[in-house]
This record gives structure tokens, sequence and C-alpha cells, in this order.
């Protein structure tokens, strides 16, 4: 069910049914010029959507306002830096656990969230005491090599062949081929490579790889491959809200730690 779809007492009824809530994050950027600066959330909203349709879950309108400072020389991103970002968010498991639901599930489908999402985790600790429990599925991406499983070009990584694909299946109407840049287009430059070579970082390596925003092939994605790769990640999604679902450690393990530091904090002579 869809938290902005339904009356008060649905989402009462819903709670007896299931606690867990899913809260796609997603972001708005530039996806080249054939795809919506929306993209990431709405694949990760309607993803969630079919996954609950599967196992009973709650989905939380999708969190649009994440990591996308890459993406701030281009027209249409929104951009808000880390400590907003964490501080909305964090209101909102908050609000969600008032509402009754216990078991929230980050479901990321943009890259620029990987440092993020990880993080609530850990500034969740901080947060303690808290009568809720977060869950971060890796991230679809990561769990395999989608290149290879699904698609036809070398390389990707930002509105290619697999981002195409799962739009052409699920919202082919946004989708508009005919202006998908040239193959080159979406080649790396390696201007950073010196750096990359040794597994140094920094702060705009995507941009400087990828200058247009794009990243990829995506004149070889199909609605086909689309369908393939969003069954299966609906199919993995489904797994990973029952997992959760039965799940009866997590919260406990999560009391017992915020008992511990709440008794250290108190033999230290500290409040906490």
């Amino acid at each position: 069910m869809e938290w902005i779809k339904i009356s008060a007492s649905e989402l009462a009824n819903m709670r007896d049914k299931s606690n867990v809530c899913i809260v796609p994050l997603g972001c708005l950027e530039k996806h080249s010029e054939h795809l919506p600066l929306g993209t990431d959330s709405l694949l990760a909203y309607k993803l969630a959507c079919l996954a609950a349709e599967k196992e009973a879950a709650l989905v939380f309108p999708p969190q649009h306002y994440m990591m996308v400072a890459s993406a701030a020389a281009q027209p249409g991103a929104v951009v808000f830096d880390a400590k907003m970002t964490i501080e909305i968010v964090e209101h909102l498991f908050d609000e969600i656990a008032r509402n009754g639901f216990k078991k929230i599930i980050l479901y990321n489908f943009h890259g620029g969230n990987r440092n993020i999402a990880g993080l609530f985790l850990q500034n969740h600790l901080a947060r303690q005491p808290r009568d809720y429990a977060l869950y971060l599925p890796k991230f679809d991406w990561e769990v395999e090599d989608v290149i290879a499983t699904y698609c036809q070009s070398a390389f990707g990584g930002h509105a290619d062949e697999w981002e195409t694909s799962l739009m052409l299946h699920l919202y082919p109407e946004l989708v508009d081929m005919r202006k998908v840049p040239a193959k080159q287009v979406g080649h790396p430059t390696h201007c950073l490579q010196a750096l990359q070579d040794k597994q140094v970082k920094t702060a705009v390596d995507f941009y400087a790889n990828y200058p247009t925003h794009y990243a990829g092939e995506a004149a070889y994605a199909t609605a086909q491959v689309g369908k393939r790769a969003a069954t299966k990640i609906v199919d993995r999604l489904a797994e990973v809200i029952a997992t959760v679902k039965n799940d009866d450690a997590a919260l406990r393990v999560q009391r017992q730690f915020s008992d511990l530091v709440a008794r250290a904090a108190q033999n230290m002579g500290v409040s906490v």
C-alpha cells in the first residue's frame, strides 16, 4: 500500500497487518536528455510498490532531496547538503515510527546516496533510544554484475542501458530514445586517471569523468531487458520485506545496546 494514497483508517489497518514501511531514496538530477529528472526516485518508488504487492508493506513517498552535488552544474538538480538531508530524513523516520511502523527499510536507487544511506544506520545509534529499527538492503546495482547479466553495453553508471531499460519497462511514456546522446558522450574522460589508478578519491570524480552527467550507452536499452531486471529486483525486495517482517532480533539488540550506553554514561556521570 502507498502511504500517500490511503486513508487514515486504511493506514491503521495496514499497521495491524504489517509494521514494515519502505522509504525509497532517490534524487532529482539530470539523467542525460532522454530520461526525466526524477528517474531514480520514480524507479525506487515503483519497484518498492511492486515488492509491497507481493509481500505486504507500506511504501512511504520517495525522498527526492538527497545527495546530488555532482549534478549541480546541470539544470534540474535539487541539491541539499548532507547535514540538511540527514536532519529531514531522520525526522521522517521518527514520524513513520510515531504512526506505528517500527521496522523501516531504506530502499536506495541512486548511486550518490550510497554513503549517506549507510550513515543513517550509524547515526541511528547516536540517536538512541529509539523504538524502531532501520534496515538497509544492499544497493541493487551492487548485488550482482548487472551489466554482464542484462546488458549489451560495455559499461554504465548513469542514464545508461540498465537504467533506461528499467524506465522503458516501468515508465515508457517518460523515455525519449530519440534524445539518447551519441555513444562517445557517455564515455569517461579519464582526466583524473592518475589518482584513480592509486584508488584516491576526490569530490569531483564523477563530474571529472562525465561532465555531461551521462555515463553509459543507453542506445542499447530495451523494455524486455528492463522487465527481466525489474522482476528479479522486485522478487529480491519482497524477500527482504518478508525477512524484516519476521525479524525479532534487531530491535531487541538495539534496546540492549541503548541500555548499555545509558548505564555506561550514568556510571561516568554523563547525561545522554
